[in-house]
C-alpha cells in the first residue's frame, strides 16, 4: 500500500478579503485566526542547507494552548508527515536536544483555514515573509498530479502561476537569512 503524503501548493497572495468572499460563496467556513510558533530541529551536524529527502525534520508547534510534535520527511511540498499532540513543549525540546537534535529555525505565522472537497485551504501571514494562500491534500496519488490539481483549483480563484511559491516557509526564511 502506497504511503499517504501531505501534498500542498502555495502562492504569495495579499487580497484575503476577495479570496474569503469567493471561498465563502463555495460554502467554506473559515476558522478564527490562530498564531502558530514552529521550532524546527535537525540531527546534530546537519544544517538546513544539508537536508536531503531522508533527513528527519522535527517540529514543535505551539498553537494557543496546544503543542504538536511533527516528523516530516520527503520532498519540498510533498512529504510524509506524522503528528501527535504533546503536553509539554519545553520538556520535548530538552528530549530532542538529548537525542542530538538541534533547533535550526523558528517560523511564526497567523493562520485562518477552511475545508473544501478534501482540501485544507490556509491563509497565512508569516513573520518576515508576508502573505500566502496554501492548499493541502493528504493523498497516496502521484504528488505532481495532485499539485497540478491543487493549483488548478487556485487558478479558479484568480491566483496565477507567477504567484506560485515552490518552497516551504522554513526554506524561504532560511534563504532570506
Amino acid at each position: 500500500m502506497k504511503q499517504k503524503l501531505e501534498i500542498e501548493v502555495k502562492a504569495r497572495f495579499t487580497d484575503f478579503p476577495s479570496l474569503i468572499r469567493k471561498l465563502t460563496n463555495l460554502g467554506c467556513a473559515f476558522s478564527q485566526s490562530i498564531t502558530q510558533q514552529d521550532a524546527l530541529f535537525l540531527p546534530q551536524g546537519i544544517q538546513f542547507k544539508d537536508i536531503t529527502i531522508q533527513t528527519p525534520v522535527l517540529r514543535i508547534r505551539q498553537e494557543q494552548d496546544k503543542n504538536y510534535f511533527t516528523l516530516k520527511k520527503g520532498k519540498k511540498l510533498a512529504k510524509l508527515e506524522k503528528e501527535i499532540l504533546v503536553n509539554n513543549a519545553k520538556e520535548l525540546k530538552e528530549i530532542l536536544e538529548l537525542l542530538n537534535f538541534h533547533q535550526v529555525l523558528q517560523v511564526i505565522k497567523t493562520r485562518r483555514h477552511c475545508q473544501y472537497k478534501g482540501y485544507t485551504i490556509c491563509l497565512d501571514e508569516v513573520e518576515g515573509l508576508g502573505s500566502f494562500v496554501e492548499v493541502e491534500k493528504i493523498s497516496a496519488e502521484d504528488p505532481a498530479l495532485v499539485q497540478e490539481e491543487l493549483f488548478t483549483f487556485l487558478e479558479s480563484l484568480g491566483i496565477t502561476r507567477d504567484m506560485r511559491e515552490t518552497k516551504g516557509y522554513d526554506t524561504l526564511l532560511y534563504d532570506k537569512k
